[in-house]
């Protein structure tokens, strides 16, 4: 999550992310009105510390995240 350009098949494809988490709900799942995508490193590791309460979403007019504790303000 450093802004360095990804090396590894796997992390250099973009990741369809649910705005609202879904837990199981299936026609929440499949709501494209529900869906942004993301990179790997942003759902991986940010999103899911979100959706667990460990940093709170939301971010400033250019997309940088509002929360002290998100990973790419810990620079």
């Amino acid at each position: 999550m450093d802004g360095s350009t990804q090396t590894l098949e796997r992390r250099i494809h973009l990741v369809v992310d649910h705005i609202i988490p879904h837990k199981g709900d299936q026609k929440l799942f499949w709501d494209r009105k529900n869906w942004q995508v993301l990179c790997p490193d942003h759902h991986d590791i940010a999103k899911q510390q979100e959706e667990h309460g460990k940093i709170r979403s939301g971010t400033d007019i250019n997309g940088r995240p509002l929360d002290p504790n998100h990973p790419w303000n810990r620079r």
